[in-house]
């Protein structure tokens, strides 16, 4: 397979991302993150990997009166989407380096990130910076995705793909998203950053969507695989786009505009 593991949110990809993938994908798991939090006080908060916004706007009515959310990600064309989606004088607006984090020991109460750990080259890293900034006593909550097989909707694009292009197939959905669902690695991996009280467990949803051309052009214009995509001929971005949908009407149904999928959420505390 051809290496894509390095996700590349930019150009237009930010916008078909939210457009897309956003209410289908990512709209049901922010809202359980946010109903995690509900009965905290969130007063100093670090969302990692904020992406288009989708946990940001969610966070916003948990925060506290003269509270602060620092909403970052790497990616600038990410928070500038964001940007246009939530509004409050609350949220300060960072792109940041998980990995090096600009912050204060020991600043905030909460750290919080949605599928967006998976993506992190050292993650160890990551995780000892999310708990040298987090207060004692502080939670952290974030969220992978299960592995492939138990997400089909992503199963079967990685699988015409695979069928179409062998070995020059990317290799992005196996070692980006669905990279991280081996629970116990998890919790070893937090266990090790410094956390403890380490809760994790599967969380399974569904996902609605309003056409099935969301899935097609939310998987092929709004994510990585996007930049990997629109680098082939023509002809061949034709027939993967056509093979992609036969595969959702084959798997869900011309007329069934839901799937279910499946992630793994992380609690812990410093």
């Amino acid at each position: 397979m051809t290496s894509t593991s390095t996700p590349v949110f930019a150009g237009s990809i930010p916008t078909n991302y939210e457009r897309y993938l956003g209410p289908m994908l990512f709209e049901p798991f922010a809202l359980d993150l946010a109903k995690r939090l509900k009965e905290e006080q969130l007063k100093t908060v670090l969302e990692l990997a904020c992406g288009t916004g989708r946990v940001t706007k969610h966070l916003i009515p948990l925060l506290d009166e003269n509270g602060k959310l620092f909403a970052t990600d790497l990616n600038p064309d990410m928070i500038e989407v964001a940007r246009t989606k939530v509004g409050d004088s609350r949220i300060v607006w960072q792109v940041v380096d998980a990995q090096e984090l600009p912050y204060q020991d020991e600043q905030f109460d909460h750290v919080i990130c949605q599928f967006g750990v998976m993506f992190l080259p050292d993650k160890l890293k990551a995780l000892k910076e999310a708990c040298r900034v987090l207060q004692n006593g502080g939670r952290l909550l974030f969220n992978t995705w299960d592995d492939l097989a138990h997400n089909e909707h992503s199963f079967l694009i990685q699988r015409v793909l695979c069928d179409i292009m062998k070995e020059n197939a990317p290799d992005f959905l196996e070692k980006g998203p669905f990279s991280m669902y081996d629970q116990k690695a998890t919790h070893d991996l937090v266990k090790a950053a410094g956390f403890e009280k380490i809760h994790i467990e599967t969380v399974s949803k569904t996902a609605t969507f309003e056409s099935i051309d969301n899935i097609v052009k939310g998987y092929l214009e709004g994510s990585p695989l996007a930049a990997f995509i629109n680098k082939l001929d023509e002809q061949l971005q034709t027939t993967i786009k056509q093979r992609v949908t036969e595969e959702v009407i084959n798997t869900y149904g011309k007329d069934n505009h839901h799937f279910p999928m499946q992630a793994i959420l992380c609690s812990a505390y410093k």
